[in-house]
């Protein structure tokens, strides 16, 4: 866990402000899921964070002071045929959108020896389906590159999110450094709901397509996340601005009665 939060640490440190170089170099170099030369920034956008020099010397993150409607946000949904020890990725599905526009779309089964029946019958996925299916290495590798310096979006991201760059990291191609957002904290302030599962959403906005499929939930999701867009307040223009609202702005949660 100290790991991780000293990794998250110096990213948000970098989301809130331009550091000096001597001191970007300093503290990256700390950070043992860094391991790149940290002068090298072509590293960082491989690995999905945009870092940039201002003119300055100083540097900070292309996320800090890029308006939403210039970045480009990928929503994603994995399915998976267990838990993140043990389990691995089964289907990636995404939605590349800019400004409210479909950029573009990307869609795999990864190959696997074995799914759970629970999880074929809550999916519709069986082993046969995966037959021909390329492996997880060149899907991931396929998916990073789609993937790029966008920011990450996921209904739940901390699960999609974790898995896939967990994943990334087994294969050594290192972990995640973009920046994410989650649709569920997101809509929990921007839409009113008693409820903020992906299926409760769907219903709530009349959003109608197949469920636990990966490409269908990140459409779904997708949808959502526009939606929220659509309602955020007039002082949320950049993406480190929507990023702080998602997790910190009131709740307009609607609370049942008991009866």
């Amino acid at each position: 866990m100290k790991k991780v939060n000293k990794l998250e640490n110096f990213i948000d440190l970098l989301s809130q402000k331009s550091i000096n170089y001597h001191d970007f170099l300093i503290k990256s170099s700390e950070i043992d899921e860094i391991k790149f030369d940290p002068k090298d920034f072509n590293m960082w956008h491989a690995s999905g964070l945009e870092v940039v020099k201002k003119d300055n010397g100083k540097v900070t993150i292309a996320t800090k002071d890029k308006e939403i409607k210039d970045e480009i946000f990928c929503i994603t949904d994995i399915e998976t045929n267990g838990g993140i020890k043990e389990g691995q990725i089964i289907e990636i599905g995404a939605v590349k959108l800019k400004n409210g526009l479909v950029l573009d779309k990307f869609e795999s089964f990864i190959k696997a020896d074995f799914i759970p029946e629970e999880i074929s019958d809550l999916t519709g996925i069986k082993v046969s389906d995966l037959d021909n299916a390329p492996n997880l290495a060149t899907v991931l590798e396929r998916f990073k590159l789609f993937l790029g310096t966008s920011t990450f979006v996921a209904h739940n991201v901390k699960f999609d999110y974790d898995f896939i760059s967990k994943s990334l990291e087994k294969l050594d191609y290192g972990v995640l450094l973009n920046r994410r957002i989650c649709t569920i904290e997101l809509a929990r302030r921007t839409i009113p709901s008693a409820k903020y599962g992906l299926g409760s959403l769907k219903e709530l906005l009349g959003i109608h397509n197949a469920h636990h499929r990966a490409l269908n939930d990140a459409i779904s999701a997708a949808i959502i996340f526009k939606v929220a867009l659509e309602r955020l307040p007039w002082t949320v223009q950049t993406v480190e601005d929507l990023i702080h609202f998602s997790k910190t702005a009131k709740s307009v949660k609607i609370v049942e009665k008991k009866e």
